[in-house]
């Protein structure tokens, strides 16, 4: 993977930084984005001698042009851009750190917070996975994965803008799996399965630590979907905390994955008759 770059966002922390370390020790040339500096001048501390390679670069990922700054970065570092994960997210914390004994209203949340939560946990996103998504097309190969969140998590009261912004980004994975497909690039969803042991979780960091899960579970799904095993695996959801490593990749992600999104409440044949047909 020496000619080949593997981006991950939010890579300074928490379960962004477990796999950044993860892929580095997997042998990915990794460039770790995140928006401090000082916690990927840590993470660059923690990485050792590889096998793979790290680089690092502080980016604020609000700013429109972030996207093609970190793809021109990857490329001129490592090579063409391979792989993408975007794991980079925040969350009600920054309204409040007891939100979730404290359950924030909606009324309560003030434009600019929602336009920033947005603009992290999706519109981002979205950037990135168009900038990076035409190359990987042109060489055949390619993947992305994103980090969102349980469903419950999605719809549990006091949780806009997170949730929202979180299915947004599920729903836009599913799409362009689908808009991928037949091209040699993949897109999934990996999620924690359940509240981890980060910033985002400061109230259960300091009460109920037992309750966390730790970030190193997304270390080994994530090594397996970056990979060749997990060629035309798309369009999935997978929880690392249901990940068995005993088991060999192919089974773990069978017992710990399903559909990307909410297709089972999606109408199945009935709702694609309401479809144009695509153009041939």
């Amino acid at each position: 993977m020496s000619a080949q770059a593997t981006v991950l966002t939010g890579a300074g922390r928490g379960l962004g930084r477990a796999m950044a370390l993860g892929l580095v020790r997997a042998g990915h040339s990794v460039v770790g984005v995140d928006r401090d500096a000082d916690v990927l001048a840590a993470l660059e501390r923690d990485a050792g001698t590889g096998p793979g390679r790290l680089a690092t670069l502080a980016a604020d990922l609000t700013d429109r042009n972030s996207a093609p700054s970190i793809v021109d970065f990857a490329g001129r570092t490592f090579g063409p851009v391979a792989c993408l994960v975007n794991c980079a997210g925040i969350g009600q914390e920054i309204i409040r750190p007891d939100f979730a004994t404290r359950p924030i209203r909606f009324w309560d949340v003030d434009e600019a917070t929602w336009r920033l939560i947005f603009a992290v946990n999706a519109d981002a996103v979205f950037r990135l996975c168009a900038a990076v998504a035409p190359g990987m097309v042109e060489r055949g190969w390619g993947r992305i994965v994103n980090v969102t969140t349980s469903l419950e998590t999605m719809i549990r009261t006091g949780m806009a803008p997170y949730g929202p912004a979180k299915a947004a980004s599920e729903a836009f994975s599913a799409i362009i799996a689908k808009d991928l497909e037949g091209t040699g690039v993949t897109v999934n969803v990996l999620v924690p399965g359940g509240p981890a042991a980060t910033r985002m979780m400061p109230e259960f960091v300091e009460t109920a630590p037992e309750r966390l899960i730790s970030p190193e579970v997304m270390v080994a799904p994530i090594v397996w979907l970056l990979s060749p095993a997990s060629d035309g695996v798309t369009g999935r959801r997978f929880r690392a905390n249901a990940w068995n490593a005993t088991l060999d990749p192919a089974a773990a992600a069978e017992a710990a994955g399903g559909p990307a999104a909410w297709s089972g409440l999606a109408g199945g044949a009935a709702q694609a008759n309401y479809m144009p047909k695509a153009a041939s």
